[in-house]
């Protein structure tokens, strides 16, 4: 060869290594990415290794969610689809109480009120039990192809394993079912946009779904501004203080259109800026108004007030705190190794502001947190297995046994662990453990509901108000009776004020401990005709209230059973001609152990 044939040949030996060297970046610079699919653990990518671990996940998050229906809303969400059929349009104004009858009602929930409606005609409660089932079923399967894409298949399954029985704990047929999912898409979508950008002209779709399903649709634009504000950082920090630069496959000006889309898509819906600027009216019950709601709503309370009160041996608090603390530690190996991702973290933040501040967002939280934790191990994972890369000489032993290792071991270990939960579940034994008297099955939670006594209350002839407690128990009667008969309080907090909720208490006091002496709340009750409405009292949460009534002699009972209580005043009794209901049956009721006198 010539001399300047050697040089020719030596200087692209050059530029090749040259190439090679700077296509194979040192371990602690490599971008790791949530999306991104790796070499490293080849197993875990096998179809049916992920597929049999997912499999027995989300079998068993079905199972834990299939519980006889015991959430009262459920029942004024179907009067309300029924008659949104029936008229054609949504509500405007309150359809079923007599006293805030006049006061607006922006019910973003339509959506997801036709939809039960048709289940329940289709399948009934049955049917409303397996879709709530399917729908956290689907959800922790998004949410599985949303993170994690490097974790080997048992790892990612305990991952999901704390925030499916959290969620468990949550677990019932109302618009939240739908929120978790659509939150769950969300992220998904976010997590797939560095290889498919296009994607994100999902989110505005997503968005006019969830606006006409629930108020919490305002979760999806704190995610997406997050994720704007991640991109902001990334821009700003230029690949320093250990933030890797932004991905250019998202351009300013697709993100700038997605995100004006997606802002015209939460304003179509009936409601138009009312609906848009509704979560507002929610975010103030339990933040301005926490103090009243709280101590009066369980699901407004702060779980520090739980923990401070009851402690925490309860499994669904208990594993909200355990997955808690776990996705804090998860961030610690990647901050020390200087890898830092903004979208994490402040996304970290905010669901846990929300948690904290009502424990009806725990499960948000928890949805978060499984993702959040998921990411956070694959990327600590890849760190270590790129840092303890192997010379081309061990590779196929070292290969050998950790192919070895997690397949026999840990995949082992996590098929037991699941099957125990699923065993637990099908036994018994894991309804025990959660102490909330639920069981594996369908159909309603036996004697929960007031329909009997709902039923009785609405015959002809009966007076066309009633007064119904506890307040859920009114969602029951609604569904039996309204919107012709109507009720003084119902459950529906985006409705009824703070101040009928405070004169609903009231009443409930004077019934309870002063009924002969102090007949005003009664007179308070009457309609313009001097008719006073029906009193149906549950027979677990209102017993003061029946007692009370009991030693009134302006008050008969007229109906008893193991749920619920009817009283009419004397006057619409001897016109009815209702003999004296016998109170033996409210002695026991369901679910709750009462102490004899000795």
């Amino acid at each position: 060869m010539s001399r300047k044939g050697k040089k020719s040949s030596s200087k692209t030996e050059k530029r090749v290594s040259r190439k090679t060297v700077e296509a194979v970046p040192p371990a602690a610079e490599l971008p790791v990415e949530v999306g991104q699919q790796t070499s490293l653990f080849p197993h875990a990518s096998r179809l049916p290794v992920e597929l049999f671990f997912l499999g027995l996940l989300l079998t068993w998050t079905f199972l834990v969610a299939c519980f006889p229906l015991r959430n009262m809303d459920i029942w004024w969400h179907l009067r309300t689809g029924q008659l949104i059929l029936e008229r054609g349009t949504v509500p405007y104004f309150d359809w079923f109480t007599f006293i805030d009858y006049d006061r607006p009602w922006i019910d973003l929930h339509w959506g997801f009120q036709i939809l039960v409606t048709w289940l329940y005609r289709w399948g009934g409660v049955d049917l409303l039990i397996l879709a709530k089932s399917l729908c956290l079923a689907l959800t922790i399967g998004v949410a599985w192809y949303a993170s994690g894409r490097s974790l080997p298949a048992c790892w990612k399954a305990l991952c999901w394993i704390l925030p499916v029985i959290c969620l468990s704990g949550r677990s019932v047929v109302r618009p939240e079912m739908l929120s978790l999912l659509y939150l769950a898409i969300w992220m998904y979508v976010i997590s797939q946009l560095s290889t498919h950008p296009r994607l994100i002209y999902l989110i505005p779709l997503i968005a006019l779904l969830w606006v006409n399903s629930h108020a919490l649709f305002v979760l999806g634009l704190v995610v997406s501004g997050i994720f704007v504000l991640d991109y902001l950082i990334r821009h700003w920090a230029q690949g320093r203080f250990g933030i890797d630069a932004p991905d250019n496959s998202l351009s300013v000006v697709t993100l700038v259109r997605a995100g004006v889309v997606t802002v015209i898509a939460c304003f179509l819906n009936p409601y138009f800026e009312q609906g848009f600027l509704f979560p507002l009216t929610l975010y103030e019950k339990f933040s301005v108004d926490q103090a009243f709601y709280s101590v009066r709503v369980g699901e407004f309370q702060r779980p520090l007030d739980f923990i401070r009160q009851h402690g925490l041996w309860n499994l669904f608090l208990f594993s909200q705190v355990l997955l808690a603390i776990l996705t804090f530690c998860s961030f610690i190996p990647l901050l020390i190794s200087k890898r830092v991702n903004p979208f994490r973290i402040l996304l970290f933040i905010a669901f846990t502001h929300l948690a904290i501040k009502a424990s009806r967002n725990t499960a948000i939280f928890a949805l978060i947190s499984g993702i959040i934790l998921s990411d956070n191990l694959s990327d600590w994972l890849r760190m270590v297995a790129l840092r303890k890369e192997p010379s081309q000489g061990e590779t196929a032993a070292r290969s050998s046994l950790r192919l070895l290792d997690e397949s026999l071991l840990k995949n082992g270990s996590c098929a037991i662990l699941l099957l125990f939960l699923m065993v637990s579940l099908l036994t018994g034994y894991w309804h025990q453990w959660g102490g909330e008297g639920k069981v594996l099955g369908l159909g309603e939670q036996e004697a929960w509901y007031a329909h009997a006594a709902s039923e009785f209350a609405g015959q002809p002839g009966m007076p066309d108000r009633a007064f119904v407690s506890n307040n859920g128990q009114a969602a029951v009667y609604i569904f039996h009776n309204g919107p012709e008969k109507k009720v003084f309080f119902d459950g529906r907090l985006e409705v009824n004020s703070k101040e009928t909720f405070q004169l609903y208490e009231q009443f409930q006091q004077q019934m309870a401990y002063n009924m002969a002496n102090t007949p005003d709340w009664a007179s308070l009750l009457e309609d313009e005709n001097g008719q006073l409405p029906a009193i149906i009292l549950d027979s677990r949460f209102s017993r003061n209230e029946i007692n009370g009534l009991l030693n009134n002699p302006q008050w008969q009972l007229v109906f008893a059973d193991q749920t619920a209580a009817v009283f009419l005043d004397q006057k619409t009794v001897d016109r009815l001609e209702l003999p004296v209901a016998d109170p033996t049956p409210l002695m026991h009721p369901p679910g709750m152990t009462v102490r004899e006198n000795q």
